[in-house]
C-alpha cells in the first residue's frame, strides 16, 4: 500500500517556494507520536498541526535603506487540523525555538540567510507552568538549518500589516520515533534526514504583526531571552531597532515535484516538512 497520500496543488502567492511556477503534492494522513512512546499512542494527522508563537527581532542599519537583522522565536503546537486535540493518550506537545539572521530594505523585503531551528517534545504537565510557557526546555528531537525565506517590511522594519513571514530549513538531525508515514509506525520520517534529496521544514504565517508594549506577554518575552541565551534585556520599540512579532500557523508535510523545493501555499498559514524526490512510489 502506498504510504503517501498525495493531493496536487498549485502554488499561490502566499506559498513558500525556491522555484517559481511549480506544483507540489500535499502529504495527508500521517502520524505524530509527540511523546515518542511507541505504537498505540500516535495522533492521526489528516493534514497539519496548528501552531502559535512569536519572535524578537533586532535591526542594524547598514547604509541607505538597507539593514541586517537577527531574530529569535518560539512556537508550540497543542492541536491539529483546525483545533482538534492530540490523541488522548499523548503526554507531550511539540515546541520549537529558532534563531535566524538576514538582511533587508526598509519599506521593501527582508530575506533569511542563516540560522537554526530546534524542535522539542515537551511534557504536557510542564507546558504552561512556571518552568516554561513555551516548554522549550523539553526533549530535543530535531534540528534544522535555516536556508531561506523572507517577508515584506514597513519603513521601520516591522512586518507589513497582517504580513506573511516565510522560513525554510533543512533537517540536520532527527530522533526516530516521532514522525511517521503509517499507522503501524514502521515508516519513520527520521530516515529521510540522510536522503540525498533532503528533508525540509517550512514556516509561514500570513498574520504576523508587531506587538505593542501594552499587549506584550512579558512571560513569553522573558522566556525567549532565557532559553535563547540572549544578552542584556529586551527592548520592544521599533524606533530603537528592536520589537516583538506575533504569529501562528501550521506544521505541514508535502512532497514537491522533481527539481523544486516548495511549501504548499493554498492561502493557509504553514509550518511543514517538505521533501524533494525524483519519483514517488
Amino acid at each position: 500500500m502506498n504510504i503517501r497520500t498525495l493531493l496536487a496543488s498549485t502554488l499561490v502567492a502566499s506559498g513558500l517556494a525556491m522555484s517559481s511556477a511549480a506544483q507540489s503534492a500535499v502529504l495527508t494522513n500521517w502520524y505524530l507520536d509527540a511523546d515518542g512512546a511507541g505504537a498505540g499512542s500516535a495522533t492521526h494527522i489528516t493534514s497539519f498541526l496548528d501552531i502559535v508563537g512569536g519572535a524578537y527581532v533586532t535591526l542594524t542599519p547598514t547604509g541607505g535603506l538597507n539593514f541586517d537583522f537577527e531574530e529569535w522565536g518560539a512556537v508550540r503546537s497543542t492541536t491539529h487540523d483546525f483545533g482538534l486535540d492530540y490523541a488522548a493518550n499523548q503526554t507531550a506537545i511539540l515546541t520549537a525555538l529558532f534563531e535566524a539572521s538576514g538582511s533587508g530594505t526598509f519599506g521593501g523585503a527582508a530575506t533569511f540567510t542563516s540560522g537554526t531551528l530546534y524542535l522539542y517534545s515537551t511534557p504536557v504537565g510542564q507546558w504552561g507552568s512556571t518552568i516554561g510557557t513555551y516548554g522549550v526546555d523539553g526533549m530535543p528531537i530535531a534540528t534544522f538549518e535555516i536556508v531561506g525565506g523572507g517577508l515584506q517590511v514597513n519603513p521601520d522594519g516591522t512586518p507589513t500589516a497582517n504580513g506573511q513571514i516565510e522560513l525554510t530549513a533543512r533537517a540536520t538531525s532527527m530522533q526516530s520515533g516521532y514522525f511517521f508515514f503509517d499507522a503501524g509506525l514502521t515508516q519513520d520520517m527520521a530516515d529521510l534526514v540522510s536522503d540525498p534529496e533532503g528533508l525540509l521544514m517550512g514556516f509561514a504565517t500570513v498574520n504576523a504583526n508587531q506587538i505593542p508594549n501594552g499587549q506584550l506577554n512579558t512571560t513569553f518575552a522573558n522566556e525567549i531571552f532565557q532559553y535563547s541565551g540572549l544578552p542584556g534585556t529586551w527592548v520592544n520599540n521599533p524606533a530603537l531597532g528592536s520589537f516583538f512579532v506575533s504569529n501562528n500557523g501550521q506544521f505541514r508535510l508535502s512532497v514537491p515535484e522533481p527539481g523544486t523545493v516548495a511549501l504548499i501555499g493554498i492561502g493557509l498559514l504553514g509550518l511543514g516538512l517538505v521533501r524533494r524526490q525524483k519519483a514517488v512510489a
